[in-house]
Order: C-alpha cells, then structure tokens, then sequence
C-alpha cells in the first residue's frame, strides 16, 4: 500500500498513535483536554495526503525542498491554527516541533510495520514526499506561533508603556505641589529638581519602549514638524542633564547664534536625549561629554563625543539593532547600548537625515546627526 493510500486508511490508529506520545512526553498545561491535544491533525494528515498525490515536476520538488514553493494558504490553515493554538495554551517551540517528529515517527513507524511494500524506489520516492509535505507544515505552523508570539511581546509592551505613565504622572504632580512650598530648605528644593530629573527620564524610557513597539508593528514614528532652533533646544536639554547629573561635566558650542529649521521638537529632544544618555553611560567619568550644534550649506549637525573604550568592529555593524548588547565581560553599564541608538536612528531617518559614528582610542567616540536644512 502506497504511504498516502495508507495515512488516509489509517488515521484513526496514526492519531491514536501520536496521542500517545503527546500524552507521555509532553507537559501538557492544566485545562488541556484530549480533544484540544488532537485538534487540527485530522486536517493536517488531509493536508498531507493531498500534497503527496499531487502531481510534482523535478523544479517544483527543488523549490519545495529550498521552502520556496507558491502554498495556497488556504492549504496550510491547520498548520496556521495549530501554531495560534499551541501559543495560547502556553507550548514553546521544543513542545512544537515535538508534536511534528512525533507524528513524522507515527506514521514511519505503523507504514512500516503493517504496509511497506518491498520496493525500496517506490517507497523511498513516497518517504520523500511525505516528508516535504510534513515540514511544509511543520515551519509554516511555527512561523504563525513566532508571528503570534511577537504580537502578544509588543501588546504586553505597549500596555506597560501605557499604564505607567498614570502613576508617573501622579509622582510628577506631587512634585510639583511640594516645589511650591516655602518652607523648603536649599536642600529639599535640590532633592526635588533631582527627583523631577529622574521622573522625565522614565517618561523618556517609556516613550522609547513605546516608540519601539510602534516600530515593530510597522506603524513608525509619527513626527509633526514645525520651526524650531535647534541651538536653543539643545541647550534646554543640557540644562537638564547639568541638574541630574551634576558630578558630569559638559562643554556646549553652537557655531551659529540660531540654527532654525523645520524639524519635529519632540523627536529631536528624544534623539539628543538618548545620544548623551548613551555618552554618559559609556564614557570615561572624569572627562566632560562634548555637545556640539554646528552646520554647512546642506547640513545642520548636532553631535555628542565622549572619551573612553572605544567601539569594537564586532559593535559597530550591529550598534543601531533593537536593545543591541554587547558579549563582553564588561559590567552591566558598558555593555549595554539600549533601545536609543535605535531611536536615534529612525528620528533621524525620519527627518530625511541621518546618524554617522567613529570611535577610536585616539580621539574617542562620536555620534553625529545630519538634518537638511
């Protein structure tokens, strides 16, 4: 009996047989019943049935073979459905790809014993077919639970996002109530400018993750643009890092009085923001960061330069990847370059600009953003 002849005879003893395996090798989650463990098989053997009596030129098999061969998606509906299915109740990918050796070995196994012909040529030419068809399956099933998998990360990361700036916004506005007082000591006043400091820095932190979440969904950034000068801007925000880093030192120039130009003030704050947090974090401590604002007849250039280990060649192709970090044996604070490069990176892209980068021992480390004029 040819393979596919005998998977459509047999399925009831093929599920029975799989059932098993799953039941004794799979830690099935609370509130699984049998039925949901069998769902989508039946479909799927069907599946496989009728791509292994369907008609197959040699090119056809070698696309096939290479996973680039033109499916119907209707046809892979179950494999679409077993991968939706096995995420929500909690499977991972080793749980996954089990369940399709295990049925792979049931099938071998039960042709073997009751059917196999004694005819290597044809049998052999079944076994390939029958296994096209199986992991046409089994990588469509978990390219669905990575796609559903990543859906459920960046929900989860925007309602983080979302539902921490109410209790940020509560902090900042006890703040601002208890900055009124005039019975501040010098010191209490000070406490709470720090306080206010670290309180936009974690909004700043949450507009990235949630910047970071539109990306992924592939709705960008949106930008609103509108005249602004950027010396000013770039001012106010070392105003503020003077205040919450007051141990940092830090040297401004701006080459022009004004530089003005059409840009989104919000995007462009964040970029700064992230630029020099990202020197403060990787720099040599007792050297000042250097923010410098400057232009030329197509550009006008905002830039950040610290001291310190320079950035390796391995780095320096990956740096602007999302949350890249480093493999070194550095602490936790070197190693980690975060979700701002990447933001940088896309505010500047979308300003039809862009970021360039050196680093050296012998003259640093330095990010600088070009924006047309």
């Amino acid at each position: 009996m040819k393979l596919a002849t005998f998977i459509r005879v047999n399925k009831k003893d093929i599920i029975n047989d799989w059932t098993t395996h799953a039941k004794e090798n799979l830690h099935l989650p609370d509130g699984m019943e049998l039925e949901a463990v069998e769902d989508h098989i039946v479909q799927m053997l069907d599946r496989i049935v009728d791509d292994m009596d369907s008609s197959q030129t040699d090119d056809e098999q070698k696309e096939k073979s290479r996973g680039k061969k033109n499916v119907d998606l209707d046809q892979l509906e179950s494999a679409f459905n077993h991968g939706e299915q096995r995420l929500t109740y909690g499977f991972d990918f080793m749980d996954l790809s089990s369940e399709f050796r295990a049925l792979r070995a049931s099938v071998l196994r039960l042709w073997s014993e009751k059917s196999r012909k004694e005819n290597w040529e044809i049998d052999f030419h079944d076994m390939i077919r029958f296994n096209e068809a199986i992991d046409e399956l089994w990588i469509n099933s978990l390219k669905r639970f990575q796609e559903k998998l990543d859906e459920s990360k960046n929900l989860f990361l925007g309602i983080l996002g979302h539902d921490l700036r109410s209790p940020i916004s509560t902090l900042k506005g006890a703040n601002s109530v208890l900055s009124i007082s005039e019975n501040l000591s010098e010191k209490q006043q000070k406490i709470i400018k720090y306080s206010n400091f670290s309180i936009d820095r974690m909004v700043e932190l949450i507009d990235n993750l949630l910047e970071l979440t539109r990306l992924r969904l592939g709705g960008g950034i949106s930008f609103n643009k509108k005249e602004m000068d950027l010396c000013k801007q770039a001012k106010k925000i070392l105003r503020q890092f003077r205040l919450g880093y007051p141990e940092q030192k830090f040297d401004f120039t701006c080459h022009e009085e004004k530089l003005v130009g059409k840009w989104d003030r919000l995007r462009l704050s964040q970029l700064m923001t992230n630029l020099i947090t990202n020197a403060i974090r990787h720099g040599e401590e007792e050297s000042p960061i250097s923010v410098k604002v400057s232009s030329d007849e197509q550009w006008v250039k905002f830039s950040v330069h610290n001291d310190g280990n320079p950035i390796s060649e391995e780095v320096k192709s990956r740096i602007f990847s999302e949350g890249f970090t480093t493999n070194g044996k550095e602490d936790s604070k070197s190693k980690c370059y975060g979700l701002g490069l990447l933001i940088a990176k896309e505010v500047a892209e979308g300003h039809e600009g862009h970021i360039e980068f050196s680093s050296s021992w012998e003259k640093g480390t330095t990010f600088t953003v070009f924006l047309p004029r």
